[in-house]
Formats: C-alpha cells, structure tokens, sequence
C-alpha cells in the first residue's frame, strides 16, 4: 500500500508542478530596472471632489501590500507614476418599482489613465488606463452613499492599475 500512496503522491506532485505558479518577480519587461516608484497625487479631470487624494493614497496602499516596488517621495524614485481621472460617471441602474422617477439603486464608474516615467531620463516605460466600477443603494445620505462607492471604485482601479504595472496584465 506505500507504494502505491507513494506514486500516487509522485503522481500528484507532477501534474500540480505545471500550475502556473511562479517563483520570484514577474515585472513586465520595461519596468525590470525600477526597484522604487513615486506616485504622484492623481490630476482630477471630473465632476467628483477631493478624490484624487483618496485614489492616490488607495494605490500607494496597494503598492505596498504586493511589494513588488518600494514606494519612494518623487525626488528619489526610479521611475514616477503619474494617474488622471478622466471620467467619473454617476447613474441610475434601478428605479423603484412604484416610482420611475426614484432610483433605488446607482452605479459608479471611475476611469484612469496613468503613465511610470524613468525619472532620469523621463521617458514613458509603461502606460495604460484602469476602470473601477461599484454599485450603491441610497439609505437616505446620497453623499455618504456616494462617498462609500468612491472609496469602493478607488481600490478596484488601484488593483487594475497595480497589475498592470506588477504583472504586466
């Protein structure tokens, strides 16, 4: 019976090995010299208030959660991250059923550009843009309601954005 628990293990062993799973880092290939990154505060090119702090604090802590990068201030960082909200897109996806008017659910759209320049040189290594999308129910205090969708959306596109730039994906 060891034997066979033996090949069985072997067996196991040899098809799990070829999972996907990877050892060490896997940056993309034009970010392979940056071992520091600086993230500026996001430019805000919509309608929505005092987010760009919020989004620029919300990728910073994601950054550092994968540590893939050591997030530097930008007079020391190898390269430097630089992110615009373009859109913040606020509508109704659900009226109440008795009243066409009333909006008894809302969806949040926010999307970014963003681009990591060499900061010696200040060519663009990498560019792209992320979408973070989220879902909320009025319960009285739209702003509040609001304001807890933004913070929802913000980490949506922190983690698009820090794959992008960590995985190459």
């Amino acid at each position: 019976m060891s034997l066979l628990r033996l090949s069985a293990l072997a067996l196991v062993t040899v098809v799990l090995s070829g999972c996907g799973y990877n050892l060490g880092e896997i940056r993309p290939t034009p970010m392979r010299s940056v071992r520091t990154l600086a993230i500026n505060n996001f430019k805000n090119n919509t309608w929505l208030p005092r987010v760009d702090v919020l989004l620029a604090d919300t990728l910073v802590k994601r950054f550092q959660q994968d540590g893939t990068y050591t997030i530097v201030g930008d007079n020391t960082g190898d390269a430097i991250m630089n992110c615009t909200l373009i859109k913040a897109e606020d509508r109704s996806v659900r009226s109440v059923t008795t009243n066409v008017l009333a909006t008894s659910e809302f969806a949040l759209v926010l999307e970014v550009t963003w681009e990591v320049q060499d900061r010696i040189t200040g060519a663009v290594l990498l560019s792209g843009s992320a979408r973070g999308e989220t879902t909320y129910y009025p319960t009285g205090d739209l702003t509040t309601d609001r304001r807890q969708a933004v913070s929802v959306a913000a980490e949506r596109v922190a983690n698009s954005i820090a794959n992008q730039v960590t995985e190459g994906w």
